[in-house]
């Protein structure tokens, strides 16, 4: 009785490299079917290591810090791009204008303004009622100078790209090193003015209030010092990550302490 041949899955041999199902590459170059070259592969392996550093690396530079928004409610106005909310004519947005001309019309000597927090609620009801209204008035909201403060703050929290673009911030962080006091404010303008030009303007005119602020320092207590400590996280928004960057405060210190005069010119 002759055997019946039995069918199954080919195991391959060491005759046959081709249909083995074993690693092939284990057999180095003594096996036929192995055609690759060992430092090619070691090339490619090394330049492909070196691309997916230079990759990290990137992703780490650009890495930027975006806080979750604090409203509530839907807005057509905040958390709005900076350049929808300006024009050619009115290069300030007309918030921002309102909470300044309100706090240095009623407020300017208000100890702690900036650092003492004002009621949230009040905050997000001068920005609803703003939204309802643009033409509405400070004044008529019957609210606190800390809560329009606050809302101001909120206002450059929301932004989708801080006022300070992050591309800037290696070199702002490189010069606040600067221990030169003149040399370190001639860096700094220079780099203030590579900012686009409607960040530059709406920069320009919240560091000149920040510093009719800091002329007030022996009532409401705010140095610039104490304001730069408020406010470079909500201009900046830094990597807190990075410790470096820890460092930026000195940046708002620099510019703030410049005399007013300077400050216009930059």
């Amino acid at each position: 009785m002759s055997k019946t041949k039995r069918k199954g899955r080919h195991r391959g041999s060491e005759e046959d490299p081709l249909l083995s199902p074993v690693e092939t590459w284990k057999g180095g170059i003594d096996n036929p079917a192995i055609t690759s070259d060992q430092e090619l592969d070691d090339k490619k392996m090394k330049k492909k290591t070196q691309k997916v550093k230079e990759d990290k690396k990137q992703k780490k530079k650009t890495k930027t810090f975006n806080p979750p928004t604090r409203r509530n409610w839907e807005s057509n106005y905040f958390g709005m791009p900076l350049q929808d909310l300006v024009t050619p004519e009115k290069p300030i947005p007309l918030f921002v204008e309102k909470c300044v001309q309100f706090i240095e019309d009623t407020g300017l000597c208000t100890e702690g303004l900036y650092r003492v927090s004002g009621n949230k609620t009040d905050q997000d009801n001068i920005q609803k009622q703003f939204d309802q209204d643009h033409n509405i008035s400070v004044e008529s909201m019957d609210v606190t100078v800390n809560a329009v403060a606050g809302a101001l703050k909120a206002f450059f929290a929301d932004l989708p790209d801080p006022l300070i673009p992050y591309s800037l911030h290696p070199e702002l962080v490189e010069a606040s090193k600067i221990l030169d006091k003149t040399e370190r404010l001639y860096e700094l303008k220079e780099i203030v003015k590579k900012f686009h030009p409607v960040n530059y303007e709406v920069f320009k005119y919240v560091i000149t209030h920040l510093n009719r602020v800091s002329q007030q320092s022996r009532t409401n207590l705010m140095t610039a010092d104490n304001l730069s400590i408020c406010f470079w996280p909500t201009l900046m928004r830094p990597d807190f990550e990075n410790r470096e960057f820890l460092s930026t405060t000195k940046i708002l210190q620099s510019i703030s302490n410049a005399p007013k005069e300077t400050i216009l010119h930059l």
